[in-house]
């Protein structure tokens, strides 16, 4: 079942990853889910693995449960980048 999120709805969100709450906040202006997904991705940016998502939308009274997997992204440094060319693949040994 699908459930509709307006800009006007105030959510409440909290992401849980190994029973340890990482980001919990009220938060009002998403258009949709993938909103919300975007602000907890930006918010917990050193998380990485599975974490679960509670959304709760106190104006049109529901709940949803979702798991995503949060991937860690490296800095942007020299290293990194300087290490993977484009006409190979990543080394485990540089």
């Amino acid at each position: 079942m699908t459930t509709a999120i307006n800009r006007t709805d105030l959510l409440y969100v909290t992401a849980l990853s190994s029973g340890v709450t990482l980001f919990s906040t009220s938060l009002c202006g998403a258009a949709s889910i993938g909103d919300v997904f975007r602000h907890v991705k930006a918010q917990t940016d050193s998380a990485k693995g599975v974490v679960s998502l509670r959304i709760r939308n106190s104006t049109q009274g529901w709940t949803q449960h979702h798991n995503i997997v949060l991937k860690h992204r490296p800095n942007n440094s020299a290293v990194a980048t300087a290490s993977i060319r484009k006409d190979s693949y990543p080394s485990l040994f540089d």
